[in-house]
């Protein structure tokens, strides 16, 4: 018994790891492999690096000085009415890095452009002014801006973009030389991976839950967990034996691949474990489907404590499920009415007058009925 459950378990468990590492896999796919990309940038992106080094990547920067915004990125909705909406979705701006080298007598600046959205316009107002403050600051007392940690896809302006970009450049008197440096490159941090950044980090949590399902099931695939809920069984119930449940199972009858329906007992896999029921406390037994979005194939078995058990299962296979608890098990009533379930939820001990106190009644001692 324990051997062919532990089958059907390892079974489960590997086709769970095969698709979590398949779901994981594509998910990467479509991303792009950004996280990588970021997890390799974690200390920030080298500025000095010529701009095309990381052109398409998913970068980390170090924002540290914001001079002005020059672009503001909305988006328009056109209703079935004709009517039209207007929301703002962010604003470009323009940044600088400064990098000291050794040896040299001033910094070298670094002019590009980054996205940031709306919801950061009004601290970004706050850094540009601290910027402009320390950069006018001739008495060098006043502290520089902190940096603002930022991550986005690095990517060549488009013309449009690279237009205003330029002028306002201009306006603001920046000239390239030795010590200023304009790229022509945004770091856009609405979009990672070629997705919507909130897109991004919710495959990425998907991932995650992914690659740890994954190694749960590794895990479970070498553990014993199945057979977890018999022994509990046997634990409860002191007066039955591993060997009478085995003896049961090897001449039930099996019902697809998951369930074994014994004289006595029924046991079913659920998932990766192995459940068990006494058919002697089941009262009732049908199929259930649901359809729609949220569809539900069941066989639905009902205890004489008003326990519902459900076992997700096909109708032919419920109905041949059904047959043998029919023949099996004089105290179940097998099958759907509404006139049964009305008994059933408003005189349940009218319905176990139906069969279920009779089968009692006349069960002999020592019968299946009385174990």
């Amino acid at each position: 018994m324990f051997d062919t459950l532990r089958k059907r378990a390892r079974n489960t468990y590997m086709w769970r790891m095969i698709l979590c590492i398949a779901g994981t896999a594509i998910i990467l796919a479509v991303t792009k492999g950004a996280v990588f990309e970021l997890a390799g940038s974690m200390k920030g992106m080298d500025i000095t690096a010529g701009p095309e080094t990381y052109e398409g990547k998913a970068v980390m920067l170090d924002a540290e000085f914001f001079v002005s915004d020059y672009v503001e990125h909305t988006t328009t909705t056109v209703r079935e009415s004709g009517s039209r909406s207007t929301s703002t979705d962010g604003s470009s701006y323009i940044a600088f890095q400064s990098v000291y080298n050794d040896g040299d007598e001033y910094s070298t600046l670094y002019f590009y452009s980054i996205y940031m959205r709306k919801s950061k316009e009004d601290m970004l107002y706050d850094k540009i002014d601290e910027t402009w403050n320390f950069l006018m600051d001739e008495s060098g007392k006043t502290s520089p801006p902190a940096p603002v940690r930022a991550m986005g896809t690095w990517s060549k302006m488009e013309p449009a973009m690279e237009s205003y970009y330029m002028d306002t450049i201009r306006e603001i008197g920046i000239e390239e030389s030795e010590y200023d440096k304009i790229y022509l490159y945004t770091l856009d941090t609405g979009h990672l991976g070629g997705l919507n950044v909130y897109l991004f980090w919710g495959l990425m949590g998907v991932a995650i839950l992914l690659t740890f399902w994954a190694l749960t099931s590794l895990i479970g695939f070498f553990r014993r967990t199945y057979e977890k809920e018999i022994h509990k069984y046997l634990k409860k119930n002191t007066s039955c034996s591993p060997g009478e449940i085995e003896a049961d199972f090897t001449t039930a009858h099996p019902v697809g691949k998951d369930i074994w329906i014994g004289r006595k007992w029924t046991i079913y896999m659920s998932g990766a474990k192995a459940r068990i029921l006494r058919n002697q406390d089941l009262v009732w037994g049908y199929y259930f489907e649901q359809t729609g979005r949220g569809y539900v194939s069941q066989m639905k078995l009902f205890t004489v404590k008003k326990g519902m058990i459900c076992i997700s299962l096909s109708e032919a296979l419920t109905r041949e499920a059904l047959l043998h608890y029919a023949d099996e098990q004089p105290q179940m009533v097998v099958g759907y009415s509404e006139e049964l379930a009305q008994l059933y939820y408003r005189n349940f001990p009218a319905f176990l007058d139906l069969k279920y106190n009779p089968a009692m009644k006349e069960a002999p001692e020592g019968t299946f009925l009385n174990i």
